[in-house]
């Protein structure tokens, strides 16, 4: 069979030349049935919600085998009025791209004195396929997309233009985060008491409120959502309330609909009643595995002496942040890298934490990210700089590819805690190592009243100037100072030491 099939490559190969030879000869035949492309069909889509993200799927389109190329020359709305570069800047399509397929090695072939080890081609699975951008300017409306399709046969071109090719239609935000602040609340008896305005985090605002749970005990203000005990409610003994609140659109009638405790919980009394405030533990991850799923990715980009086995394995969790773990986070692991350098080769690697979207509670709360950290057998170099150091970041524009993100360096920022929960913080993370000045200290950071070797640190950085961050993302980074050569080992100057990073996570708390 593998004798058949490299047969089949080397005649498929030489009917290539053989065609390619021929055309201009036949020329004037492959001009007639070398078709313009027609019936560009896509499905329309009328759910779209203004100023969304979306996609289209593959459209389909006869090009009499010929490889399609697409390009968006236009889009207008119901009226006819053309889109201009707001709308469009936003807008892209896909194209077939190049692609190389390997050859199993047992089916290599030579062709005029080159092995032939790929099989190139166009990868055209999603040809056609329209993008629309995040927060783009597509309001409440229909839009009509004019689109030329084109193809190419060695030297011969054809290209059709259609019209309105594509509908979008675009409906209302629908409102998906209704925030009362804060989430519980003490109504009192015969006080006129009502809660809190709600805030429509997200969704068009042309809205009204309506209950679909207690009306026999609670009134709901239609236009503005504030909820108030009805006029002949008594009560005896406390009486704790979760309401469920619908929220419907004027524009389109459709509805949401929120309940719950983790939504709005009222308790209801005849004398006043303090209720905490509540902090909301949005994203804990818990480092289980190497995995997104976990929390987390690592990247290594430079081993050194490290095998990959060894970078960023799982730990026992920081002790230090079990007073303030929540319950439900069970199964969490701490994240280490024990450098070493037996040939003082350099190494460096990160782990980039899941980004956040931080946008979901830009109103009614305080943000911040916590984490602990810890160095442990760090040894400085002779001239009494770390040999290695744990470098932290943040993005605010996070792509999913760490290469296209913009990363700013933190550690200048952090609020620090060694070894304690109570004690007052400090900015900026402790120096590696144990801060003894011998041998110098060129960084200029060293402070003997800041030592953390073999401690626990807490790390805590303010978020509430990067609210409007739809991607929001953490990256801890291990380098490496040195170069040379030498082997240091325990209890030598120079040793690189270890690096834990546990407990991360980020936090909502109601104002």
């Amino acid at each position: 069979m593998k004798t058949l099939h490299r047969i089949f490559l080397k005649s498929f190969a030489l009917l290539l030349v053989l065609v390619s030879c021929m055309q201009e000869t036949f020329n004037t035949n492959i001009s007639e049935i070398f078709e313009d492309p027609q019936n560009l069909e896509y499905y329309e889509i009328l759910n779209a919600r203004e100023n969304v993200a979306l996609k289209t799927g593959v459209p389909t389109i006869q090009t009499g085998g010929e490889i399609p190329f697409f390009e968006i020359l236009s889009a207008k709305t119901a009226d006819g009025t053309v889109l201009d570069e707001s709308y469009m800047k936003d807008v892209s399509i896909n194209n077939a791209f190049p692609v190389a397929y390997p050859i199993d090695p047992d089916d290599y072939y030579v062709y005029e004195g080159d092995t032939i080890k790929y099989v190139t081609g166009f990868d055209s699975s999603k040809a056609g396929v329209i993008n629309i951008a995040d927060e783009n300017n597509f309001g409440i409306g229909d839009y009509y997309f004019t689109i030329k399709v084109s193809t190419k046969n060695g030297d011969l071109e054809a290209s059709t233009i259609f019209d309105d090719a594509f509908h979008l239609g675009v409906g209302p935000r629908l409102v998906t985060n209704l925030l009362y602040s804060p989430i519980a609340q003490n109504l009192v008896t015969n006080t006129n008491a009502s809660t809190t305005q709600p805030y429509l985090v997200t969704g068009n605002p042309n809205v009204t409120f309506a209950l679909a749970s207690h009306i026999d005990t609670l009134s709901i203000d239609t236009e503005t959502g504030i909820i108030s005990l009805n006029e002949d409610y008594s009560t005896i003994e406390n009486d704790t309330i979760f309401p469920t609140v619908t929220v419907t659109s004027t524009i389109s009638q459709e509805v949401t609909e929120f309940q719950g405790s983790s939504f709005l919980y009222l308790v209801a009394s005849n004398s006043p009643v303090d209720l905490p405030k509540q902090t909301n533990y949005f994203f804990y991850p818990t480092f289980e595995a190497n995995s997104k799923l976990y929390g987390y990715a690592k990247t290594i980009v430079t081993p050194g002496d490290v095998t990959e086995a060894k970078t960023w394995i799982q730990a026992a969790p920081a002790s230090l942040a079990a007073a303030e773990r929540p319950d439900d986070v069970v199964g969490n692991k701490s994240l280490f890298t024990n450098v070493t350098a037996g040939n003082w080769r350099a190494h460096e690697s990160y782990i980039t934490i899941n980004p956040q979207d931080l946008t979901q509670y830009a109103l009614g709360y305080n943000l911040a990210t916590v984490f602990y950290t810890k160095n442990q057998y760090v040894e400085y170099k002779p001239d009494g700089q770390t040999p290695t150091n744990l470098e932290i970041y943040i993005s605010t524009d996070y792509s999913g590819d760490d290469a296209t993100s913009t990363w700013v360096q933190i550690n200048d920022q952090l609020s620090c805690q060694i070894n304690s929960l109570t004690a007052t913080p400090f900015i900026g993370t402790p120096y590696p190592g144990d801060q003894k000045l011998g041998g110098g200290d060129p960084d200029g950071q060293k402070n003997t009243s800041r030592n953390a070797d073999g401690k626990w640190v807490r790390n805590e950085l303010d978020l509430n100037k990067y609210k409007s961050s739809k991607s929001f993302a953490l990256k801890f980074k291990i380098i490496s100072t040195y170069t040379g050569e030498g082997k240091p080992s325990s209890g030598i100057v120079g040793r690189p030491g270890r690096y834990y990073v546990s407990d991360v996570y980020f936090k909502a708390s109601e104002e």
